[in-house]
């Protein structure tokens, strides 16, 4: 994943079914190390008679992207919403725009979370 960034060329290069069939599989091969790593901890979780998080729906199954929040990582999901989300939108009216003030919060924790680099952004 990190060497096409180095070596933008190679993308470039690609016809627009190779160009899907990489993202697809970088996906997939993202999912498939995040199955594994949080799969890891709520066994372990579960040994310990820890309620964990569900394991994430298969991206491939998944059509909306407003979906994939709410069943690829339930857990971020869940804490987002509840820790976040229904804070902010409990100190304003109920409007469109406070929902996008709670959404724009929840981002800005998001991007802040994962460093803020400008790849968060895209």
């Amino acid at each position: 994943q990190q060497s096409l960034i180095f070596h933008p060329n190679v993308v470039n290069s690609l016809n627009l079914w190779a160009l899907c069939g990489l993202v697809y599989f970088l996906a997939q091969f993202f999912q498939l190390k995040y199955v594994v790593m949080y799969g890891w901890s709520s066994f372990l979780a579960h040994m310990d008679n820890v309620e964990a998080p569900p394991h994430p729906k298969c991206i491939g199954r998944i059509h909306l992207y407003s979906d994939m929040w709410r069943h690829f990582d339930n857990g971020l999901y869940l804490f987002l919403q509840q820790y976040i989300y229904l804070p902010v939108m409990a100190c304003l009216p109920t409007t469109l725009l406070a929902r996008l003030c709670a959404s724009a919060v929840c981002f800005s924790f998001v991007c802040v979370w994962h460093g803020m680099i400008d790849r968060v952004l895209i």
